[in-house]
């Protein structure tokens, strides 16, 4: 009964983890949607033509900017008219204006004269006793106009108010007597820079040094500019200016669509580097253009409906002078009509879109996702603006003289199956490709979320830990049940699973610290190794049978000590034969060679091809040299025959080494070269130590299993196969392996999943970078060391969050699966078992 309870139990809590972990991460997936709130009509009627709108982030107060340089502020709930300010230096509007996504900033231009300022909201807190009577009284959460702007009742019983607030200060003159008709600024780190385009056709950009006098407070603006003279087509003036974030370039795009594009590194002296189409028949036309967040890629949108952005990528050969090419990286869903509007978030990667028609669309530029749909009142009228809340959590449209809001529902737009499981091209990047990176030191990183990284590299360390490990476990498994005296096993193999009592944080801390700059000084001997110590052993087996009968009878009790000194005798040639191997097949530098620098790819088919070619000799010699060696030499003395096989042995091991590399010269004489596969540039911290390392945390969990899988085979099949004239090896090969495989199976995937699940390890001494390389020189990261890294700073982060359970969800998956499999397998194995 207690035993019933207790499996129960088990299966109870490992069903709730994932039930958990499910909660966690459905979320991720669910539909977003668009909300409304409100739908006022705006005080003093319909506005002019509208430039640019915002929001707070409170939702309490709106703008809009018009041509005519009206600044109008409103109340968001009601339409109520807070304030209005004249955008104007001496009584004149302004001739071109731009607004920045974020901070506030704006440019206006009035004649050849540039101002650079900001419009934003202030906050301050007003105390009771300032306030008229009804408005002391206000309830928790209630708001009222008070002046121009909103008052509002916190929780904590001050009174918040929120007003418009805009600083202006002196303009400044550009070298040119045109007039400005189009603008735009970008503010960085490395200061402000602004872009300004004039009647005449000359292209100005000026980097802005502000100083102000701590005497009087006045700011003034200081420029250093430089210009070109753009070749306007018959179309004239363009229809948009548009400034990258980091002031390296200006794009100018018409009407038609056709867009041309500035290299402005050299403020002093812009370069036309590049002309694009940004539509696809000369029929349709641009209707709207408009940057993402960080000002690098570029939504258009044209008469046909179509939404696609654009940003730059370095290729290799670009026919451009600054080497950079702009592509079209995503397309979105279509619009029911002409793309009116474009509003970009100032705090992701979401851009909203309004038809002529009032189709409003939300989407997700980097998964390409539709967010949301609504469609504005038919009552409405026009549409004029469209802008998203600071915050992400509501949408202004202006349409008719309607303020239309609508909430945002989506906490995690940028999850799609798509975008965590497909290549995504990402900003800047040549090609769509896997990447996980969730987070950066700016606030306009673009997130990216892809899973297949972190599972690339559960999977590499799971092979290569496994195919260091598994081997080893399994033939010392072998050795201990079936040759070993049970005296010296009786010793062996607790020593053994004691190792499994080594914590893996001290495990990765010795690979960290100690092994991989170890391993990094002697690379070549280390690789020798894998030849060396299995070439010692089979040397030492055939040196002891040089021995004679009676005297090898009689040493057999320390025929252990012999394997013992096997081990350092392999190591010791491995250091001998290192250097010359590197000259011989990595040009003198492995290092290099494995750059690609020097020398061809036969030392890396080499990897591959001598395992391959030594099955292949094995088989040739056992299936036609064997036979006829017992055939022919059969009655030979021992000593004579033992050194025919020490021959054969040689001439095996000189025969396997020839095949290999004569198939690799071969393969490269093709132009086949797999560096840059599966082996390439080296790392310290790589899938080698790793693979060492991790080995040696699976070898006593397999070897344990194992053994007792072995041993528990009845004795009476051994003394039969024995009795029958078979050998204690044919014996084990034919009859205890055969029969004890669903344990041996059993052992090789608990060992798996081991593995799977290990973090310090993996975390400690592989790089912890997610890239997709099988280059076992190089590092990776896996799903558990990707959780144990980033599960603190995710906690401030909804989505990183959830997607952290969802890298948890999935390697709850990969150990089911993986552990599903194993027991079927072992039970069809344990049938066959007792078939036999």
């Amino acid at each position: 009964m207690l035993i019933t309870l207790g499996g129960l139990g088990t299966i109870l809590a490992v069903s709730l983890v994932c039930v958990f972990l499910l909660w966690v991460v459905v979320p991720l997936f669910l539909p977003s949607s668009l909300v409304p709130l409100s739908g006022a009509s705006a005080g003093g009627g319909a506005p002019g033509q509208v430039v640019h709108a915002g929001a707070d982030e409170y939702l309490r107060i709106g703008w809009v900017a018009t041509a005519d340089g009206s600044l109008t502020a409103y109340r968001l709930d009601t339409g109520e008219q807070l304030s209005r300010t004249a955008l104007s230096h001496d009584g004149r509007p302004p001739s071109a204006m731009s607004f920045a996504l974020r901070d506030g900033h704006v440019a206006l231009a009035f004649g050849n004269l540039v101002q650079l300022g900001s419009i934003d909201f202030q906050t301050t807190f007003v105390e009771a006793a300032e306030l008229p009577a009804e408005l002391r009284e206000l309830p928790v959460g209630e708001i009222a106009t008070f002046g121009q702007g909103i008052l509002e009742r916190t929780a904590e019983g001050q009174f918040r108010l929120q007003q418009l607030r805009v600083e202006l200060p002196e303009p400044a003159a550009l070298k040119s007597d045109s007039e400005v008709a189009l603008i735009d600024v970008s503010v960085s780190s490395k200061g402000t820079v602004f872009a300004a385009l004039t009647r005449d056709g000359q292209l100005h950009l000026a980097q802005v040094t502000q100083r102000k006098n701590l005497l009087t407070g006045e700011v003034t603006n200081r420029l250093r500019s430089g210009s070109v003279q753009v070749e306007l087509p018959a179309a004239g003036v363009p229809s948009y200016l548009k400034l990258a974030g980091l002031g390296d370039a200006v794009f100018l795009a018409w009407e038609d669509g056709l867009l041309q594009r500035f290299d402005t590194r050299n403020a002093t002296r812009p370069e036309l580097v590049e002309q694009v189409d940004l539509v696809e028949t000369p029929e349709d036309k641009l209707t709207a253009l408009a940057f993402l967040i960080g000002k690098t890629t570029l939504v258009s949108g044209d008469s046909a409906g179509r939404l696609r952005a654009w940003f730059r990528i370095k290729p290799d050969e670009a026919p451009t002078a600054d080497g950079a090419l702009l592509v079209a990286g995503h397309e979105l869903p279509s619009m029911a009509g002409p793309v009116a509007f474009l509003g970009a978030s100032s705090r992701s990667r979401m851009v909203a879109a309004a038809s002529d028609a009032g189709q409003v669309r939300l989407f997700h530029v980097t998964s390409e996702h539709e967010v949301a749909e609504r469609q504005a009142p038919d009552a409405a009228g026009a549409m004029h603006a469209l802008t998203i809340a600071p915050k992400d959590d509501a949408l202004l449209a202006l349409a008719g003289d309607r303020l239309l809001l609508w909430s945002i529902d989506a906490p995690h737009p940028q999850t799609t199956w798509a975008s965590i499981l497909r290549p995504v091209w990402y900003e800047g990047y040549n090609a769509p490709e896997h990447v996980w990176q969730s987070s950066s030191g700016t606030d306009d990183f673009e997130e990216k979320y892809g899973l297949v990284p972190l599972v690339f590299g559960t999977l590499k360390a799971t092979f290569y830990s496994m195919l260091f490990g598994a081997p080893l476990a399994l033939l010392a498994a072998i050795y201990t049940s079936e040759f070993l005296h049970p005296r010296a096993k009786a010793r062996v193999k607790p020593t053994i699973e004691i190792m499994a009592s080594l914590p893996s944080v001290v495990l990765g801390f010795l690979a960290a610290l100690f092994f991989a700059p170890l391993v990094e000084n002697i690379v070549p001997q280390c690789l020798a190794l894998f030849v060396t110590i299995p070439f010692a052993y089979l040397l030492g087996a055939h040196l002891w049978q040089l021995l004679p009968g009676p005297m090898a009878a009689y040493l057999g009790r320390f025929r252990i000590l012999g394997m013992v000194v096997a081990l350092p005798a392999g190591v010791g040639l491995a250091w001998l034969i290192g250097r010359p191997v590197e000259r011989w097949l990595f040009a003198g530098d492995i290092k290099a060679w494995l750059d690609g620098q020097i020398g061809n790819g036969i030392g890396a088919w080499m990897f591959v091809l001598l395992p391959l070619s030594c099955l292949a000799v094995t088989w040739l010699i056992t299936s036609f040299v064997t036979p006829g060696m017992r055939r022919y030499a059969g009655t030979w003395p021992r000593l004579q025959f033992a050194l025919l096989d020490l021959g054969k042995l040689l001439a095996g091991c000189l025969l396997a080494a020839g095949l290999a590399y004569g198939l690799g010269a071969t393969l490269d004489g093709l132009g086949w070269d797999p560096r840059g596969t599966y082996v390439g540039t080296y790392v310290q911290r790589n899938a080698l130590v790793v693979g060492f390392i991790m080995g040696f945390a699976v070898i006593p969990i397999i070897y344990t299993i194992s053994d007792d899988a072995l041993s528990a085979v009845p004795e009476s099949l051994r003394a039969g196969s024995l009795g029958a004239g078979a050998t204690p090896w044919q014996t084990a090969i034919r009859v205890v392996i055969p029969t004890a495989m669903s344990g041996l199976f059993s052992a090789m995937m608990v060992g798996l999943g081991r593995a799977v699940g290990e973090t310090m390890i993996v975390l400690m001494a592989a790089g912890n970078t997610p890239v997709l390389d099988w280059n076992i020189f190089n590092g990776f990261r896996t799903l558990s060391a990707n959780i144990a890294v980033e599960l603190p700073e995710a906690v401030i982060d909804s989505t990183h969050y959830r997607m952290l359970f969802l890298a948890a969800l999935s390697l709850f998956v990969m150990t089911f699966f993986v552990n599903t499999i194993a027991e079927v397998v072992r039970l069809r194995f344990r049938k066959r078992a007792f078939q036999l």
